[in-house]
């Protein structure tokens, strides 16, 4: 495998529509967007291997082992046990491996589609549980929604909370900044735990959790609270 890093994408699979596409041996499509090798026991998306979804797939274990084997580079092109070869950054498999010269087309199109146009912005949504906490103080806890926006090889990610604060974090580079109301900018730190990220930003950390990943929750019991520091956040960040 040659490079591993983790994405937000398995909190937000991608959908491709169109017909069934053959499955090497090997390997699966539990759904579009995602392939899994069942000799590694790892899941992939459209932004390289996934923790969250070989959790759901090969189960904790796998998904552990996943985690720790990750590569903390920003390199999220990957091998599989076919031979078969997949570059994030070109959106492209094949067939002979890195050399490069012999296009997978099921496996490319299951994984990134083919019917997105060059340049053209890939979107995803969904809703989930949101903790947004100022110097360790909770200021807001509850239900949000949650939107992917993937363009010319750049992420940015939407967090609408209920309280009807917005932040949006957007991927220059390797990096991730949010920019403020007076056209300032400031560093992000983006943390992927599958269904889980985390961003952390001043003196903030922002915590999305999908919906549907099971996380304990006492739900929007710090809404009052959130409605009134979250706006003065708000004032600063949307």
């Amino acid at each position: 495998m040659r490079r591993q890093t983790l994405t937000l994408a398995a909190a937000l699979p991608l959908v491709i529509g169109g017909a069934s596409i053959a499955q090497p041996a090997g390997l699966s499509y539990p759904r579009a967007g995602v392939v899994c090798d069942s000799v590694g026991k790892v899941c992939y998306d459209s932004y390289g291997p996934s923790i969250g979804i070989t959790s759901d797939v090969y189960g904790k274990k796998a998904a552990n082992h996943l985690s720790k084997n990750l590569s903390p580079s920003n390199n999220r092109d990957f091998r599989l046990s076919t031979g078969q070869a997949c570059s994030v950054a070109k959106r492209t498999c094949w067939n002979d491996g890195w050399a490069e010269r012999v296009v997978a087309p099921g496996l490319t199109k299951q994984l990134f589609g083919s019917n997105l146009r060059p340049g053209q912005a890939q979107v995803a949504r969904d809703t989930g549980l949101c903790s947004l906490s100022r110097s360790g103080q909770r200021v807001y806890d509850g239900p949000c929604l949650l939107k992917q926006v993937r363009q010319g090889g750049q992420n940015r990610y939407e967090v609408q909370l209920q309280n009807g604060n917005n932040y949006a974090f957007q991927q220059i580079g390797g990096q991730f900044q949010i920019r403020d109301r007076f056209g300032g900018t400031w560093p992000v730190t983006f943390i992927d735990h599958g269904n889980t990220g985390i961003f952390r930003f001043g003196d903030y950390k922002l915590v999305a959790t999908q919906e549907n990943s099971n996380r304990n929750t006492n739900g929007n019991r710090d809404a009052a609270v959130g409605n009134a520091l979250g706006n003065l956040l708000n004032a600063l960040f949307q």
